[in-house]
């Protein structure tokens, strides 16, 4: 499809060795306009001229379809700005001249060439090769997007474009840009991601509990990392561990051992806002979970409503009060909750040692070279089904799992 030639407003400027163009384009003009590398190699015979793989990261497609939905459906929607790489065509800049300007005054001669250089309109010819530096997942999420629903095409992007040149020099410095825009460009924390997404009702879950789940109001520390400092003796957990847990209960997930709980689907719930009412079925579900869990099992009922203070450098005291126990409760509660059987984990939490000082768990997570505890995955993985074993759940352990069962010779008596 032979495409018209667009104008649209511009700023120009330079930044290192970079002339660079900063304007607006439509939804409708960037999927019609800026395409995939491979989609662009197709006018070539010459290698020479053709991005291939040198510029881009491979697409992923499972980024794809939350991008779809958060554009199609999010009334609130923004986008952060593409920058795409040009040549070919005609291209062409025109400076606005504000010289007749109300504002124009002689003192000002250097600001008004300034202004008029800076100022512009450029114009596409619709033969120009665009494709995407930065942004390549979101020009692709708008491509399905628009195709899905008309009514956003007149939806706008900020765009920069940048000159590329398909000589030898000109893909070496695209191909640092490139680079760098992925480099450097820090992402969000996840911490901060929980701390300001309006989306993902993870997060916004998260935040309530925090705010207004009256055990959580002071106990949940906000800092950037899942880890409690040992020394910590009045806060329970960090938010990205809460976060963990809220989505271990309210998303599908599969259990180590036990295999697939149902929940609510990850992609969805993650990117994309749930209705009000929806929401608050889901926190009063997490108070009505965590009230329980905190007033029948004896020590987190200690700390939470007898506000006892917890020793982390006491090996007596409860795993519960790590990131790792923490999870391994959930995991567990997930599995309770969804076949009726939740008294089982109080139960056994409140008759067993679930500490350092049980000969078991030391064997397991104590790093006594180091006088640390162990928190990969896997261990947490392997208590998990060994305590559902040991409540009479149904499980399968792979290979690996029966290889570190060997290894540790656990007997299930002292667990």
């Amino acid at each position: 499809m032979e495409l018209k030639p667009l104008s649209i407003p511009c700023l120009r400027g330079k930044v290192g060795e970079w002339f660079f163009y900063t304007s607006v384009m439509k939804f409708k003009d960037i999927a019609q306009r800026v395409k995939m590398p491979e989609e662009i190699d197709e006018k070539y015979i010459d290698e020479n001229l053709k991005l291939g793989e040198w510029i881009q990261r491979k697409i992923e497609p499972k980024r794809i379809e939350p991008l779809v939905n958060y554009i199609q459906k999010q009334e609130q929607r923004f986008f952060n700005g593409l920058v795409l790489g040009i040549y070919d065509g005609e291209p062409s800049w025109q400076d606005l001249n504000i010289s007749n300007s109300e504002i124009y005054n002689e003192e000002y001669d250097d600001t008004i060439n300034y202004f008029s250089k800076t100022f512009g309109i450029l114009t596409l010819s619709g033969k120009e090769s665009i494709f995407a530096i930065d942004g390549q997942h979101r020009v692709m999420g708008i491509r399905k997007a628009v195709k899905d629903k008309k009514a956003i095409l007149d939806d706008e992007v900020t765009v920069i474009f940048v000159a590329h040149k398909t000589d030898e020099e000109g893909k070496i410095r695209t191909r640092r840009l490139f680079s760098t825009l992925n480099r450097y460009a820090k992402p969000v924390s996840e911490s901060e991601k929980i701390a300001l997404s309006e989306d993902d009702n993870c997060s916004i879950l998260t935040r309530r509990l925090i705010d207004d789940f009256k055990y959580f109001q002071n106990r949940i520390l906000l800092n950037k990392s899942r880890s409690v400092n040992p020394n910590q003796k009045k806060a329970f957990t960090s938010i990205m561990v809460l976060y963990d847990i809220i989505s271990t209960l309210t998303l599908e997930k599969t259990i180590p051992g036990f295999g697939f709980v149902t929940g609510k689907k990850r992609e969805n719930y993650l990117h994309e806002r749930a209705e009000a009412k929806d929401l608050e079925k889901d926190y009063e579900y997490l108070v009505k979970v965590f009230t329980c869990t905190i007033l029948n099992i004896k020590s987190l009922k200690k700390f939470f409503v007898d506000n006892e203070e917890v020793d982390r450098n006491d090996l007596s005291t409860s795993i519960l009060f790590r990131p790792i126990g923490q999870n391994i409760l959930f995991d567990l509660l997930k599995v309770s909750l969804a076949e009726g059987k939740e008294g089982l984990i109080e139960e056994f939490f409140n008759k067993s040692d679930f500490s350092l000082s049980n000969k078991v768990w030391y064997k397991i997570f104590w790093d006594s070279e180091t006088n640390t505890i162990i928190t990969d995955k896997m261990r947490q993985r392997f208590v998990t089904i060994l305590i559902l074993e040991k409540l009479g759940f149904t499980i399968k352990r792979t290979t690996s799992d029966l290889k570190k069962l060997k290894s540790f010779e656990i007997n299930m008596t002292d667990i």
